[in-house]
């Protein structure tokens, strides 16, 4: 079902549309009301409506305000503005942020129902195709970068490169016909090459949106490549050269060349790479190394396959024939491989862990770095995963802790919102992470980052920025809108901004 939330600060409005209409007949449940614009946005944060009907003038954020801050987030939401007779023109403001469809009040009940009837048309059929458009993007890249993954695994083990081994996949890519580039940074070292690709994919969005950018770091040699998109690339190679992180004590050596095909871009690439005992193929930001060690994958996949089946004596006997292989990989990228493919086979093929458990305990491998350590965390895991849950001293999930500190982090950014935190920094369904959120911490998002916005700005009020009220707002990321953080500041303190300063240095 949609979800629905309702803004006026009219109560009797709010309450009769609320119960005038029949939501459920419609496919949408009414998931809250709201008397002012601040409740809405608040709300919106934490709900994630599909479609929100709202006053045009209400007290904290007017409906025009509030649109114009959910349109600067990734948020896709129906908008439907009701407006008195003498405001109409007013709303068509709001035409410049995609919202066309307008209740003119009062409203009847036919009113209510033929507006809803067609906002929910035109979000199912923006749904559609968008959902379409995105599926086949993802697939279409999800597939190529596999293919190539696996033509890379399989041939650096090969003494020289065969043709055929990417001729089996020609169906799916042109190896032949269609030109690439392919770049070289040497000298990059490994602590820079992750901020150094972000800042080329964000490059590479802005001014080639739709070419595929793949990557793969070799020790201290970041190489990309990407199918040719223009004549010239000046201006690419010139941002290629600026690239040089600060904190490194040499220059990095860049270099670009042209190829007919990917065909034969891969007969250099892998003629490269394969003397490398460690190579990275790049899954956007998250490094995927390609390890030597075949037969000892094999090996620990087999052990992993005889453990879930055993129980008594043979349990603890194959328990520790893995362990001693886990403690002789002194590769902390390998053994990292090694931990994540037990772990998922854990998941897949027995009843010892749940997706989500095998979920935080990845995300916990992956944020090791040192052997000892990944070893001692998957060790724990295994046993975890091989008795009765339980009770962890931790206080929140791990996922949810980065919630946290990314909020922290990002505090000055208005617009952020659960929503783009698990989607674009967690990778996690939106609606999950709002519950667990919740559930752990007994608060909804919106008030938690409102509780650390007022708290930052009493810290800073309390350093003596008590003159730069525009600078507070913008520090604790409510924009260049010092009236609105105002009003959130004195929403949730019973006093303005300035009356709480004065009242820090001995006022009344």
């Amino acid at each position: 079902m949609l979800k629905l939330i309702i803004a006026d600060d009219e109560r009797m409005i709010r309450e009769s549309i609320s119960s005038l209409i029949d939501w459920n007949s419609l496919g949408i449940e009414l998931i809250g009301t709201c008397r002012d614009g601040i409740e809405a946005y608040n709300m919106i944060l934490d709900e994630s409506p599909n479609i929100v009907m709202t006053d045009i003038r209400m007290p904290g954020l007017s409906g025009l305000e509030l649109i114009e801050r959910i349109s600067q987030t990734d948020m896709d939401i129906q908008f439907i503005l009701l407006s008195g007779f003498g405001e109409f023109e007013y709303a068509k403001q709001a035409m410049k942020y995609r919202v066309h469809h307008y209740l003119l009040k009062p409203c009847n009940e036919e009113q209510i129902m033929e507006s809803m009837r067609d906002v929910i048309q035109e979000y199912y059929h923006r749904q559609a195709f968008q959902d379409l458009k995105e599926r086949q993007k993802a697939l279409t890249a999800n597939l190529h970068h596999s293919i190539l993954a696996n033509i890379i695994n399989e041939q650096i083990f090969l003494p020289e490169p065969a043709e055929s081994s990417w001729n089996a996949y020609s169906g799916f890519m042109d190896f032949y016909n269609t030109g690439y580039e392919m770049c070289f940074l040497h000298y990059l070292e490994e602590d820079h090459f992750i901020s150094v690709l972000s800042r080329i994919y964000d490059y590479m969005a802005e001014h080639a949106p739709g070419i595929e950018l793949y990557s793969i770091y070799v020790k201290n040699s970041l190489i990309l490549f990407f199918e040719g998109y223009q004549v010239s690339y000046d201006t690419f190679d010139s941002f290629m050269r600026s690239l040089n992180p600060k904190a490194q004590s040499v220059e990095l050596d860049y270099k670009r060349y042209t190829f007919s095909s990917l065909g034969r871009l891969l007969e250099t690439l892998i003629a490269k790479i394969k003397r490398y005992g460690i190579i990275y193929f790049m899954n956007g930001l998250q490094p995927v190394p390609t390890c030597n060690y075949k037969n000892l994958i094999s090996e620990i996949e087999e052990l992993t396959t005889l453990l879930i089946e055993a129980n008594g004596s043979e349990l603890k006997s194959h328990l520790e024939e893995l362990t001693a292989i886990l403690n002789d990989i002194g590769n902390p990228d390998f053994l990292k491989q090694a931990g994540s493919r037990i772990l998922i086979k854990f998941a897949t093929e027995s009843n010892y862990l749940s997706s989500v458990d095998t979920t935080e305990y990845l995300m916990d491998l992956n944020q090791q770095t040192e052997v000892g350590s990944i070893r001692s965390l998957l060790c724990e895991k295994l046993n975890e995963a091989l008795k009765e849950p339980s009770t962890h001293s931790q206080r929140y999930s791990p996922f949810i802790e980065k919630v946290m500190q990314y909020v922290e982090e990002h505090l000055d950014n208005p617009n952020l919102t659960l929503k783009s935190i698990a989607e674009n920094y967690l990778f996690m369904n939106v609606d999950y992470v709002s519950k667990r959120f919740s559930k752990e911490t007994k608060q909804k998002f919106s008030n938690y980052i409102t509780i650390l916005r007022i708290q930052k700005a009493k810290q800073l009020l309390a350093e003596g920025h008590t003159e730069q009220i525009q600078w507070i707002a913008q520090q604790v990321g409510c924009g260049n809108n010092p009236q609105y953080f105002s009003q959130i500041f004195k929403k949730n303190t019973g006093m303005t901004p300035s009356a709480y300063a004065k009242k820090l240095n001995g006022g009344e």
